[in-house]
């Protein structure tokens, strides 16, 4: 999983221990996404599905009026 890091985390795994520091995106697996998650130290840098697309309104939006310079209203 890709993580944006947002605050200094140092966890402890298998591997030893790993320190993160903020602002690095980082691609980690499933345990230690886990952990930085639970700690608050780090969000998701890749969404996990694409959002679905806003509907689209059937009649199109009536242009807007465009203002005249003020040198043209005397």
């Amino acid at each position: 999983m890709k993580l944006l890091i947002t605050r200094p985390v140092a966890i402890t795994g298998e591997g030893g221990v790993r320190s993160f520091a903020p602002g690095i995106a980082v691609e980690v697996d499933a345990a230690t996404a886990a952990q930085i998650l639970e700690r608050q130290a780090g969000i998701p840098a890749e969404p996990a599905a694409p959002a679905p697309a806003p509907a689209q309104p059937e009649t199109p939006a009536t242009p807007r009026r465009r203002r005249r310079p003020a040198n043209a209203r005397t």
